[in-house]
């Protein structure tokens, strides 16, 4: 069902400017967080419309940019084209119910997906075995909020993390020089909410 939403919702899905706004402070707060560097490979998980993919791309020699809507992809595949990037490549892919891709990325991002995953644990899991040992991971998405955040509830499975959940889980991955920060603020007049960055370095 959520998949459905997002393919639904994919054609209009840039129309709305606070994303292109949380987009933009996701990867400016990924760049002062991380050390991003022109070598390397990044994956950007549950990149959707490629709003971060794209932010990152003029960083970076390629991005890999993973999603589990067609639709998202179809619209990103698109924007590459009209603005003939090449160097940023889809993959159509649900982590949840598939084993990782054989990559070994050099920095793995995701912003604003893990809330819409069931077991979270797992999911990193898969992406710590997709980073090449000393390889980076950031991950941004909202600090627990009251559930007035969506409006439709349709694929949301968590309201939002504690980032020292994140990064306890990270550790226990074998990252180190665990930092967490917050990227962007959604403002919503009188609600406010905080979306954290959480990275480390992976070491084993």
């Amino acid at each position: 069902m959520a998949e459905s939403r997002f393919d639904q919702a994919a054609a209009t899905w840039d129309e709305n400017p606070g994303r292109v706004a949380l987009a933009k402070g996701i990867v400016s707060a990924i760049l002062a967080q991380a050390p991003v560097r022109e070598e390397m490979t990044a994956v950007d998980f549950g990149c959707g419309t490629g709003l971060v993919s794209l932010g990152l791309a003029e960083h970076v020699r390629q991005v890999i940019g993973i999603d589990s809507s067609a639709g998202m992809l179809n619209v990103l595949g698109e924007k590459l084209r009209r603005a003939d990037i090449h160097n940023v490549e889809t993959l159509l892919l649900d982590l949840e119910r598939s084993p990782a891709p054989n990559l070994q990325a050099d920095l793995i991002v995701s912003a604003m997906t893990l809330h819409h995953l069931a077991d979270v644990p797992a999911v990193l899991g898969k992406l710590a075995a997709m980073l090449a040992p000393g390889g980076y991971i950031a991950l941004a998405d909202l600090v627990t909020e009251d559930g007035s955040f969506h409006g439709d509830m349709t694929g949301v499975q968590h309201l939002g993390f504690d980032p020292a959940w994140v990064a306890d889980i990270l550790r226990g991955l074998g990252f180190e020089e665990i930092c967490s920060s917050i990227a962007h603020v959604i403002d919503r007049g009188e609600k406010r909410y905080p979306v954290f960055l959480v990275s480390g370095r992976k070491t084993r």
